[in-house]
């Protein structure tokens, strides 16, 4: 069946490939992306696939240089033009931080889909076998063209601008963090809903990965903030109260990074939603933007960090950064 589409599986690691360390007391990241794709009986009838290892580590240890280093990775893969489509085996803790990464970065028309697993490889019952088998289907898809990035565990698939892990467990471990999913996958069909909107392409040699994420909770002071103004970070991702807003004092720390030309991105802490004017207050979302901060719009905190991140590689003029910002994240 030379007529079936070609799919390269690039394996990471994570819980789809851990198993019990007898030493160690508990599941590490053993499996290859070889040992993955021999275990899912009918992968061969979906797609002839190519194999490559680019890491193989629980996704909580992924580091910035080996997850941007996946957009290489793929890319080779894609200087093949007889390759459809690539996956990627990945951890499911930091899974939806590599997949806005590459949506961001990677730049081709071929889908790229990300999956993984909440039960390890040596587990009765593991879902890594399936969701492998539905994200090469989704892969190997012609549907799935011009999507970018795209999440599939689960039977859903997310795009990866939105995609929110919602359970430690659960095997339909993603969610939107607002709308739903963009399709499904049944045994019969591979069935797209929705096209992912606000995706753009921002054509990086580096990255800048000192980038933190500070969430404001009752009664807190600007400690975090002055230590990222202190050690001159790249950027700050503040995760606002209700509709954006923040105390006093963290206001003023927001202040004193944007006047050491910290950019300092404005959100929410909420699970939905994205910042809006209305208190009038020193410490509002709308006082941080009179100041200078950037919006997140509809973006999470975390994918809010992986877009300046990104972005800063780009550019570091204020006004682009808010363009990028206006276009990913909208609101």
């Amino acid at each position: 069946m030379s007529d079936r589409p070609r799919v390269c599986v690039i394996g990471t690691g994570g819980t789809i490939a851990s198993r019990f360390d007898a030493r160690l007391g508990g599941h590490v990241s053993a499996a290859s992306a070889a040992d993955l794709v021999s275990a899912v009986p009918g992968l061969e009838q979906a797609a002839r696939i190519e194999v490559v290892e680019h890491s193989n580590i629980n996704s909580a240890l992924m580091d910035t240089a080996t997850a941007f280093g996946l957009r290489d990775t793929i890319r080779r893969a894609f200087a093949d033009p007889g390759v459809a489509g690539v996956v990627i085996t990945h951890g499911t803790a930091t899974l939806e931080e590599t997949a806005y990464l590459m949506d961001l970065t990677v730049g081709d028309e071929r889908p790229v889909v990300v999956t993984g697993a909440q039960r390890n490889a040596d587990e009765p019952d593991p879902d890594g076998p399936r969701n492998l088998l539905n994200a090469v289907r989704v892969a190997a898809d012609p549907a799935a063209r011009g999507r970018g990035v795209l999440v599939a565990l689960g039977s859903e698939i997310h795009a990866a601008r939105d995609a929110t892990k919602l359970s430690p467990e659960r095997l339909t471990a993603f969610g939107a963090r607002d709308g739903g999913p963009v399709g499904h996958v049944t045994a019969h069909a591979v069935t797209f809903l929705a096209r992912p909107e606000r995706r753009l392409l921002l054509e990086v040699d580096s990255i800048r990965e000192r980038v933190y994420v500070i969430p404001m909770v009752q009664g807190s002071d600007a400690l975090l903030l002055q230590a990222c103004i202190d050690s001159r970070a790249d950027g700050i991702v503040v995760e606002g109260t209700g509709g954006g807003n923040v105390n006093r004092a963290y206001f003023d720390g927001v202040c004193r990074a944007l006047e050491a030309g910290i950019p300092v991105v404005a959100g929410l802490r909420l699970a939905s939603g994205a910042p809006h004017p209305g208190k009038g207050y020193p410490g509002s979302w709308s006082s941080m933007m009179a100041r200078g901060a950037i919006s997140s719009g509809f973006l999470s905190g975390i994918k809010a960090r992986i877009l300046l991140m990104v972005a800063l590689g780009h550019t570091r003029d204020p006004a682009r950064l808010r363009e990028i910002f206006a276009i990913a994240g909208g609101g």
